[in-house]
C-alpha cells in the first residue's frame, strides 16, 4: 500500500519532451522508442542552440540529450541553463545519453546537474527506467555555492548500514555539508556492491557492464568528496579497468575483488599522509595498466 501511495500517476501522452540528438538515425530511433512508450509530444533538436530554443517554446517536462553536440558539449549546456535564466525552468530533469561514457564525462555530467545518465546503444528498457526515475521520483532542486542541480542524494534510510545489493540502490552523495563518516560508510557499501556485481556478472553482458562501470564512477565520486588522494586513485583505477576491458568481455572478477580489498585497507588506515597508502594505490594503477595492455 505504501508503494502505491508514493507512486505518481503520469499520462505519457501529456508529457512534453525535448530530444536533443545531432545524428538523424539516432534521433529517429529514440523518438520511435518514446512513441512506443506512449510519449507523443516529442520535440527534436539537433544542437545546443535548438535545444534552448525548443525548451523556451515547448517548456518540456524532461530533456533527453546527447553529450556530443556539434556546437558545445551537453555537459556545458546543462551547466549553463542550470545557472542562467535562459530557459523557463532551470530545474527541468535532464537525461543525458552518449556514445562516450568515460569516467570524465560521467563526472562532468553529475557536476553540471544532469539527473540521469545512459550509454549508447540505449535500450527501450533503459529509456523507460530513466524516464520513470525523473518523472515519478523527482529529486529536490539544489542551488548551492558550487553546485546547482538535482539533489545527488537519492531518498533512502541513512541509518541503514547493510549492503546495497540492487543495481537501483542509490549511493550518490550530496555536495552540501559532506559528512566524512557517512561518505566512508557509503564507500564501504559501494565496495561490497562492486564485488557482488563483479562476481555475478556475465562479462559479455553490456548492460551489466555499464551498471558495474557506473557504480565504479560513483565510488570515485565518493572518494573525491572524502578528499583522500589514495582512495581517489584506487577508485579511479577500478573504473578505468572496467572501462578498458568491459567491451572485450575479458573482465576478471578477481581484479575487482583485489581493488575492493585494497580500498577497505585504505579506509582502515587513518594516516592519510602515509606513503604506504599511496604505494597501495599506485600498485593498483600498475596492475590496471598491465591488464589493459594484455586486453589491447
Amino acid at each position: 500500500m505504501a508503494n502505491q501511495k508514493n507512486t505518481k500517476r503520469i499520462n505519457p501522452a501529456e508529457i512534453p519532451i525535448v530530444l536533443g540528438e545531432p545524428i538523424n538515425y539516432a534521433r529517429a530511433m529514440i523518438n520511435e522508442v518514446l512513441r512506443n512508450l506512449g510519449y507523443q509530444r516529442v520535440y527534436s533538436a539537433a544542437n545546443a542552440f535548438e535545444i534552448i530554443e525548443a525548451m523556451n517554446v515547448w517548456q518540456p517536462r524532461v530533456v533527453i540529450m546527447e553529450n556530443l553536440l556539434p556546437d558545445m558539449p551537453g555537459t556545458e549546456l546543462v551547466h549553463k541553463f542550470r545557472r542562467e535564466d535562459i530557459v523557463p525552468d532551470r530545474g527541468v530533469p535532464v537525461i543525458m545519453v552518449t556514445s562516450d561514457p568515460n569516467v570524465e564525462t560521467v563526472q562532468k555530467a553529475r557536476m553540471a546537474g544532469v539527473d540521469e545518465f545512459a550509454a549508447k546503444p540505449i535500450s527501450h528498457a533503459t529509456i523507460k527506467e530513466r524516464l520513470d526515475e525523473v518523472l515519478m521520483r523527482p529529486r529536490p532542486f539544489i542551488e548551492g555555492k558550487n553546485y546547482v542541480g538535482p539533489c545527488r542524494r537519492r531518498k533512502r534510510n541513512l541509518d541503514y548500514k547493510g549492503s546495497l545489493k540492487r543495481i537501483s540502490d542509490p549511493i550518490e552523495v550530496t555536495v552540501q555539508s559532506p559528512d566524512a563518516a557517512l561518505n566512508e560508510r557509503m564507500l564501504i557499501q559501494c565496495a561490497e556492491r562492486l564485488t557482488n556485481l563483479a562476481v555475478s556478472i556475465n562479462p559479455r553482458d553490456r548492460g551489466g557492464m555499464r551498471s558495474l562501470f557506473n557504480t565504479a564512477c560513483e565510488a570515485n565520486e565518493i572518494a573525491r568528496q572524502i578528499q583522500d588522494d589514495a582512495l581517489e586513485l584506487a577508485t579511479r583505477c577500478v573504473a578505468r579497468y572496467i572501462e578498458g576491458v568491459g567491451a572485450s568481455g575479458a573482465l576478471n572478477a578477481d581484479v575487482i575483488k583485489a581493488h575492493m580489498g585494497a580500498i577497505r585497507m585504505l579506509l582502515t588506515q587513518t594516516d592519510r599522509e602515509s606513503s604506504e597508502r599511496l604505494e597501495i594505490a599506485q600498485g593498483l594503477q600498475k596492475i590496471v595498466q598491465r591488464k589493459l595492455r594484455e586486453a589491447a
